[in-house]
């Protein structure tokens, strides 16, 4: 028997957030699910490196050793960032804005840079010129022209405060998803076998996902956007989309990034390595 779902939706972070709650009475359903959506808002504000005022702004905005004071969201998406960095042998990098701007023009089109602007873009990269403070919950920047970009982890970690948020309310079945590309479940979904999901698998496979998070990132809208860190240039379309499971959305979210840069024995070891970290690649 399949359980009624109640579905709830609000724009942000430059995407369409949904919550499908199942096995609840509509009210409490819809309750719990705007007031998790609620948190978008606050979560943009800190987050965005679009918004002037936020903390990713403010780090942004400093000179090579300076340092600000951040929220708990951004400090937890850099330091989740720097694990995932050091895991993958360097194949995330929330730094790489320099040199995507350089390698594509403003409509994301593909163009050849001259060396000089491929050095200046160099110099300013590498998550290594972040340093954490967890004593205060601060940030020191060990470079000039730094430009950290949460576009591959903050959606994920969005959805991961939403479904604490849906917790707490009581809700222990739903689906929370961040414009179709990463997807997080709590329970086991309305027929008890897991929530399905599979937008863009190759064959059109379908994923039960209960308890985990599933990520996919591709390049069928902007074309080359992914930046390799190792080699300082664009991954090749050529490389297809890759897939993530994950115990969290936000580390499913960044996984999804690094296995385009990666290569298959790389991604193996990886899965190998961690528990509930799983990859799904196209067929080569």
């Amino acid at each position: 028997m399949s359980l009624p779902v109640h579905k709830l939706g609000a724009h942000a972070m430059a995407t369409e957030f949904q919550i499908m709650v199942a096995g609840t009475g509509e009210a409490k359903a819809r309750s719990a699910a705007a007031e998790a959506l609620r948190d978008l808002e606050p979560l943009e504000a800190e987050l965005s490196r679009f918004r002037s005022d936020s903390d990713i702004s403010r780090i942004n905005s400093l000179a090579a050793g300076e340092s600000t004071p951040v929220g708990p969201a951004a400090y937890d998406c850099i330091a989740l960032a720097k694990d995932v960095h050091e895991a993958t042998g360097g194949a995330f990098d929330i730094t790489m804005s320099p040199l995507l701007a350089v390698w594509a023009t403003p409509d994301h089109a593909p163009r050849q840079p001259s060396e000089g602007e491929l050095r200046r873009a160099r110099s300013a990269v590498g998550i290594g010129k972040v340093e954490l403070h967890p004593d205060r919950t601060g940030v020191t920047v060990l470079g000039d022209d730094l430009w950290l970009d949460l576009g591959g982890i903050g959606k994920g970690y969005a959805l991961d405060q939403m479904a604490v948020l849906l917790r707490r309310s009581g809700i222990d079945n739903a689906l929370l998803d961040a414009g179709g590309s990463t997807l997080l479940a709590v329970g086991a979904g309305p027929e008890g076998e897991g929530w399905p999901v599979g937008q863009g698998i190759p064959g059109g496979e379908t994923i039960r996902l209960a308890d985990r998070a599933f990520s996919g990132s591709a390049f069928t809208e902007r074309g080359e956007h992914i930046i390799d860190p190792r080699a300082g240039r664009p991954v090749p379309a050529s490389k297809g989309n890759a897939w993530a499971l994950a115990p969290s959305a936000a580390l499913a979210d960044a996984l999804s990034t690094a296995f385009l840069v990666m290569d298959s024995a790389e991604i193996e070891d990886l899965c190998a390595a961690h528990e509930g970290i799983e990859a799904i690649l196209p067929a080569v």
